[in-house]
């Protein structure tokens, strides 16, 4: 019986190292190419948890990226959702729960990540918000 030949299995890639620093992430927010931005929003989106802290003095550009109609949906949306995160670890909830709202259903998932703290605590934001309302 003849040894048949095993090709290798491709490896997949490598996830990317932990960021020790968003600065660079940062630095893009401001570039006039909308790519940049964007893939910088989605990688801050990704670390944010751990350099809140970093992130934290960008906050005023996060919130204005997100209200500024002349940039897309998706940059808006993720550009709430980080500064979402930012104002959680702040101990904001309610600047946290208005933002995460902003950042649409793909980036705040009540249903699928109800026991994470970011999503309880928001959620009881919601729940005060509306007794003090009543």
């Amino acid at each position: 019986m003849a040894a048949m030949a095993v090709s290798p299995v491709p490896a997949a890639p490598a996830p990317p190292p932990p960021m020790a620093t968003a600065s660079g992430l940062l630095a893009l927010l401001t570039e006039p190419d909308p790519t940049l931005r964007s893939a910088a929003l989605t990688r801050l989106l990704s670390c944010v948890d751990v350099l809140w802290h970093e992130v934290a003095e960008s906050l005023p550009d996060l919130e204005a990226i997100a209200e500024d109609p002349d940039v897309d949906a998706s940059s808006r949306r993720t550009a709430a959702a980080v500064a979402s995160r930012v104002f959680f670890h702040l101990e904001e909830p309610a600047q946290a729960l208005r933002l995460a709202l902003e950042g649409g259903e793909e980036n705040f998932d009540v249903v699928n990540d109800r026991r994470s703290a970011y999503v309880e605590c928001l959620v009881s934001a919601a729940i005060d918000a509306y007794v003090r309302r009543r």
